[in-house]
């Protein structure tokens, strides 16, 4: 959590003044880990993609390539927010989808997930506004 931070405050000081939605969605896809400096997804980049670290999060319980991560995106500004609306991707926020059954060839280790855990696959970002349906 903390390299997640750190990532955050540097990317809000280098960018002061200049954020929006556009950069906000690329914030929340990012995949720079500030603990190696590295640019790869793992559970310490912003997009969080936890099923592909080898180390996993054992702060949280979270053993080894554990299918947990960020599953969402959401950014709004104070115009959307002024409408009751967001910009909102399902999926990893990077794009990347995550598909179920390669996971497990890899992983069988979590094959008891398997009545639940089913493909994720990533969405467009897009406008949601309240009382649409």
């Amino acid at each position: 959590m903390n390299a997640r931070h750190e990532t955050w405050e540097r990317k809000i000081v280098a960018n002061k003044g200049q954020i929006d939605v556009d950069l906000a969605e690329q914030f929340l896809a990012n995949h720079d880990d500030s603990f190696t400096g590295k640019m790869s997804p793992d559970a310490r980049t912003l997009c969080g993609h936890i099923d592909v670290d080898a180390k996993g999060v054992p702060e949280w319980g979270d053993p080894p390539y554990y299918p947990d991560g960020a599953v969402t995106g959401k950014v709004t500004d104070s115009d959307l927010a002024a409408n009751l609306s967001l910009i909102a991707r399902a999926g990893h926020p990077c794009g990347e989808d995550f598909l179920a059954e390669p996971f497990f060839a890899a992983h069988p280790q979590f094959d008891y997930l398997k009545p639940i855990l089913k493909d994720m696959k990533a969405g467009p970002w897009t406008k949601f506004s309240a009382n649409e349906k």
